[in-house]
C-alpha cells in the first residue's frame, strides 16, 4: 500500500510538470497551467517539508526539462539542458516548502482550521509566495531566467487582460490562485463537503472569467506602414566559413525585401544578427544594406555586432579575450547610421560564459561561446527619422523581451511601438521561437503597444495591444510582410509602476513567509506548554 501511494505521488508530481509544460508552446493550452498548479497543491499537501521540496523540485525539473528542449538543439548535449532544468526547479521546490509552511501555520490556529474564509486567505498567501519565487528565479543567479513564467502561457485566456494592470506578477498570481481554488474544490468534494466545494469552484471560475470585463487598450492616434523581412539561414551543417555564412544571411534578407515596393512602407525591420559582420566597419556588408535602404527610400532597423580584443580584461575575470556587443541600429535611407541600441542583458551560458574555466570541467560546450558579449547600459529605445517626424521605438533584443523592466522602461522613455528583433537559428525546429512569441504577445497587451517580432528564421509576426495576432510567418522560410500599425503614447499601470509591483511582490511574498514562520513557532511553543 505504501509503495503504491509513493508511486502515485511521484506520478502526480511528474504529471504536474507535464501539465505546466503543456501550457506553453508548442502545445500552448493555457488552462493546463491551472491544472498543473492544482495537482501540485494536491501532491504536496500534508507532506513534510523535505518531501514537499522534493516533489516540487521533481515537478519543476520535468517542466523545465521539457520546456528547455531548445538548449539541446543549441549545444548538442544533454547536460546543459538537464542542469538548467535542475537549477530552475529549485525555485518550485522552495515554493512547495513555503506552501507547506502556510498550511502548517493555518493548522496551528484552531478557529481557522475549518473556516472557508481562512482557506481562501491561505490560497492568497500561497499565490503570493509562488509569484515571489518566480520573480526571484527570473532575476538570480546571473541575471535570472524568466523563461517559463506562468503569465506568458495565458495568451489565449481571459487572464491576459490583467497584464496592463500588474504585468506577469498579477497574471501569474491569478493563475496560481485559480489552481489552488480548484484543488480545494476537489478536496472538499472528496470529503463530501458540497457547499464548500461549490464555493471554491465558483470562485475559481469567477477569477478566470472576470478579466473579460477589463477594457482593451484604446485606439492609436497615428499610424505607419511597416515592412519586415525574414530570410533563410544556412543550416549549421553547411560547409561555410563564418564570413560567407554571415554575408549570406544579409543577402537573403535583402532578397526577401525585394517583394516590397518603394513608396508603400515607411520603415523596414530586419532581425537581430541581420549582419553579424559589423556594417559600421565592413564595406561589403554595408553595401548590401545600403542598396535596400536606397531602393525603398526608408530607414532599416537591423541587428549587427561590434567585435574587439580585450586581453587585459580576459586575464582578470576568466572570460575569453574576444568581446562583442549585440547592437540594433537605425540605417537611414541616406546610408547613415543615426542611432544604435546595445543589448543590456546578454544571456549567460548562451552569449557569454561566466566562470568559463570552472564550467569547462563539466562540459566542453562552454567553448561554443567563443566570444563573450558585453552588456550595454542605455534604455532599449531607438529614435527613427520618418520624413519630418521622429518615431521612438522600443527594441528589446531577443531574450530581453522576457524581462519586465527592460520593455517597461522603454515605454516610460516614450516608445510608441515595440519591436523585438531575434535570431532563433541556433535553436533549430524547436518551440523556442514560438515560446518567445508568446512573450511578445504578452508585452503588447501589458504595455499597450503594437508589438512586432522579427526573426531570422521565424516565428515573425505582429501583435496588437488587445492580443490579436496577425501577419505571422512560418518558420525556416524566406518571407516578408507589410502592415499598417498604430503608434501609441499612453502608459499602462504595469509600465508606470513597474518598480512598485516588483518591490511589492517581494515584500508580500517574504511577509507571508515571515508571518507563517512566526505563527508556527509561537503557537508551537504554546501547544508544547499545554501538553
Amino acid at each position: 500500500m505504501k509503495a503504491a501511494r509513493f508511486l502515485a505521488t511521484l506520478l502526480g508530481s511528474g504529471l504536474t510538470g507535464m501539465l505546466l509544460y503543456a501550457a506553453f508552446a508548442p502545445i500552448a493550452f493555457g488552462p493546463a497551467a491551472i491544472a498543473g498548479i492544482a495537482l501540485l497543491a494536491v501532491t504536496t499537501s500534508r507532506r513534510r517539508a523535505a518531501a514537499s521540496f522534493l516533489l516540487g523540485w521533481l515537478a519543476g525539473f520535468i517542466f523545465f526539462a521539457l520546456l528547455f528542449s531548445w538548449t539541446l538543439e543549441a549545444t548538442g548535449e544533454w547536460l546543459p539542458r538537464l542542469a538548467l532544468a535542475a537549477v530552475e526547479a529549485l525555485y518550485i521546490g522552495a515554493t512547495a516548502v513555503g506552501w507547506r509552511l502556510i498550511a502548517l501555520a493555518r493548522s496551528r490556529l484552531p478557529r481557522a482550521r475549518g473556516s472557508l474564509a481562512s482557506a481562501f486567505l491561505s490560497d492568497l498567501a500561497c499565490a503570493a509566495v509562488w509569484v515571489a519565487f518566480e520573480q526571484l528565479r527570473g532575476e538570480w543567479p546571473f541575471g535570472g531566467m524568466p523563461w517559463g513564467t506562468l503569465a506568458f502561457s495565458q495568451g489565449e485566456t481571459p487572464l491576459l487582460r490583467l497584464a496592463p494592470w500588474g504585468s506577469t506578477q498579477l497574471v501569474g498570481f491569478t493563475v496560481v490562485l485559480i489552481g489552488l481554488l480548484a484543488a480545494r474544490a476537489g478536496t472538499y468534494l472528496a470529503g463530501a463537503n458540497l457547499f464548500s466545494s461549490s464555493v471554491a469552484a465558483l470562485l475559481a471560475l469567477a477569477f478566470f472569467v472576470a478579466p473579460v470585463a477589463v477594457p482593451a487598450q484604446s485606439s492609436a492616434g497615428e499610424k505607419i506602414t511597416v515592412g519586415f523581412a525574414q530570410g533563410e539561414v544556412a543550416p549549421a551543417s553547411a560547409p561555410l566559413e563564418w564570413r560567407e555564412r554571415a554575408l549570406g544571411v544579409t543577402a537573403n534578407l535583402a532578397r526577401a525585401s525585394q517583394a516590397m515596393t518603394p513608396g508603400k512602407i515607411d520603415l523596414l525591420l530586419w532581425p537581430e544578427s541581420a549582419s553579424d559582420i559589423d556594417i559600421r566597419e565592413d564595406p561589403e556588408a554595408r553595401e548590401v544594406v545600403d542598396g535596400v535602404a536606397a531602393r525603398l527610400g526608408v530607414p532599416i532597423l537591423l541587428g549587427t555586432q561590434r567585435y574587439w580584443e580585450d586581453p587585459a580584461s580576459g586575464a582578470q575575470d576568466g572570460f575569453s579575450v574576444s568581446r562583442r556587443t549585440n547592437d540594433y541600429v537605425v540605417f537611414t535611407a541616406q546610408g547613415e547610421i543615426s542611432g544604435a541600441y546595445t543589448k543590456q542583458h546578454p544571456v549567460p551560458f548562451g552569449e557569454y560564459m561566466p566562470y568559463r574555466d570552472f564550467f569547462r570541467q563539466f562540459s566542453a560546450a562552454v567553448d561554443l561561446v567563443s566570444v563573450d558579449m558585453i552588456p550595454g547600459s542605455l534604455p532599449a529605445v531607438l529614435d527613427v527619422p520618418l520624413g519630418e517626424r521622429t518615431v521612438r521605438v522600443a527594441t528589446p533584443i531577443c531574450f530581453e523581451v522576457a524581462y519586465n523592466d527592460i520593455s517597461a522602461r522603454a515605454v516610460r522613455e516614450g516608445a510608441q511601438l515595440l519591436v523585438v528583433p531575434t535570431n532563433n537559428a541556433s535553436f533549430g525546429h524547436s518551440a523556442e521561437s514560438a515560446q518567445q512569441f508568446e512573450m511578445t504577445r504578452f508585452r503588447a497587451v501589458e504595455l499597450g503597444r503594437t508589438a512586432i517580432q522579427v526573426s531570422t528564421v521565424g516565428v515573425s509576426g505582429i501583435v496588437e495591444p488587445d492580443g490579436v495576432v496577425h501577419s505571422t510567418t512560418d518558420t525556416w522560410t524566406e518571407e516578408s510582410r507589410t502592415a499598417t500599425v498604430g503608434l501609441r503614447q499612453g502608459i499602462t499601470f504595469a509600465a508606470q509602476f513597474y518598480e512598485l509591483i516588483h518591490a511589492g511582490t517581494y515584500l508580500l511574498g517574504s511577509g507571508v513567509i515571515a508571518l507563517a514562520t512566526y505563527l508556527v513557532l509561537v503557537h508551537g511553543r504554546k501547544e508544547r506548554k499545554h501538553q
